[in-house]
């Protein structure tokens, strides 16, 4: 099946500015052109874009998707390469989770916190004003 730039986009939404710069650097390798110029985008396209907005969204730097692309298309050679980056992104992308696990759960307690202000009556007992300040130290040299 074949898809128009617009549909790509509509289907992963995402930008067709994006899509035009990763085609226009290289990063999508198979997408061909019609009658009049225009990018036409077949399933595999599809994949690869789900690659790179995979690898984008766990903070992986273009070059280094460039990078893996360009492995990808160099044969199994490269394969022990492109576990070692697959490795190093995993390891990355479970200590990012990690600490958005950390922050949501400030974020429970806060609206738990908050559900109990609001349906049982209690008080806010966090008010930025109200805590201790820190002793001014002395930092004579």
């Amino acid at each position: 099946m074949s898809y128009s730039i617009h549909e790509v986009a509509e289907k992963l939404n995402l930008s067709t500015y994006s899509i035009r710069y990763y085609h226009d650097h290289g990063m999508l390798p198979f997408v061909e052109r019609d009658a009049n110029n225009n990018r036409v985008f077949h399933d595999i396209d599809i994949e690869w874009l789900r690659l790179i907005m995979c690898f984008r969204n766990t903070g992986m730097p273009l070059e280094r998707i460039q990078h893996y692309l360009d492995l990808v298309q160099q044969g199994d050679a490269t394969i022990p390469e492109r576990y070692q980056m697959m490795k190093t992104q995993q390891e990355r992308t479970v200590q990012e989770l990690a600490a958005m696990q950390q922050h949501l759960a400030t974020i429970n307690t806060k609206v738990a916190h908050y559900q109990e202000v609001l349906t049982q009556g209690k008080p806010d007992t966090y008010v930025p004003t109200d805590l201790p300040q820190p002793e001014p130290t002395d930092n004579i040299a």
